[in-house]
């Protein structure tokens, strides 16, 4: 996966499961921390892990910085939308092929007003696998996208991202919301209309599969993984 891909989902998965699920309507000061496992595919297509870090809050902040039990302290990377959150900015090179062990994490905050916060934050260990044989089949109405399910996940996301042909431009065009599978055996199969899609069949749509596991509710992450397959469309298939 390209580094500008990884960063872009990290973006999303940090800042958008904030946002929906820190659902204050009173401005505050409290950070929203969350520490967890994601796994990618290498180039190689064998899966390899790294530890993920956010930070929200509602009142703006200055910078954020996260520390294991270990190691050196990590600045995080201020959100190109507003002042508020703080994300990852890691590259594939940053993935081991051994998942990272449990640890506990410190993040120092402060924010614009110059006050200055600890919040900490651990992660549990656990870990997933990516999806395995994600595929986008078009039909006479749909394209269908299905993978088989990956193994102790508690629920999914998909989303779609399309690309103008600018080496620079991934744009998320749908976000599904949280999916939990009826059967544990049947492959997640879901059609997408071409109606709903038609203004981008001429363009590379990216289907993007993310698999769960939750620290006590959909809220919260504890591991996440990815898989993306990257498809041409064009209006003479």
């Amino acid at each position: 996966m390209e580094k500008r891909s990884l960063i872009v989902f990290t973006v999303v998965v940090a800042l958008g499961s904030l946002l929906t699920s820190c659902n204050k309507l009173v401005i505050d000061k409290q950070v929203y921390v969350d520490s967890y496992i994601h796994s990618i595919y290498n180039r190689a297509g064998i899966p390899v892990y790294n530890v993920v870090h956010s930070a929200f809050c509602y009142s703006a902040l200055k910078d954020v910085s996260v520390k294991g039990l270990t190691g050196t302290s990590t600045p995080l990377t201020k959100g190109t939308v507003n002042q508020y959150s703080f994300f990852s900015t890691i590259d594939s090179a940053s993935y081991k092929t051994i998942p990272p062990a449990f640890d506990t994490y410190t993040y120092n905050v402060t924010y614009d007003s110059g006050d200055a916060a600890i919040v900490v934050d651990p992660t549990s260990g656990q870990s997933l696998v990516p999806a395995q044989e994600l595929t986008a089949t078009r039909t006479a109405t749909d394209i269908v996208m299905d993978c088989k399910l990956v193994a102790n996940a508690e629920a999914y996301k998909i989303r779609i991202f399309y690309d103008d042909g600018d080496a620079t431009s991934r744009l998320m065009i749908y976000e599904s919301n949280f999916l939990v599978p009826t059967s544990t055996t049947a492959n997640l199969n879901i059609p997408f209309s071409l109606i709903d899609l038609s203004q981008y069949l001429n363009y590379n749509l990216s289907f993007e599969v993310s698999a769960f596991i939750f620290e006590q509710n959909q809220d919260t992450y504890e591991a996440v993984s990815t898989a993306t397959i990257r498809k041409l469309f064009t209006t003479s298939n």
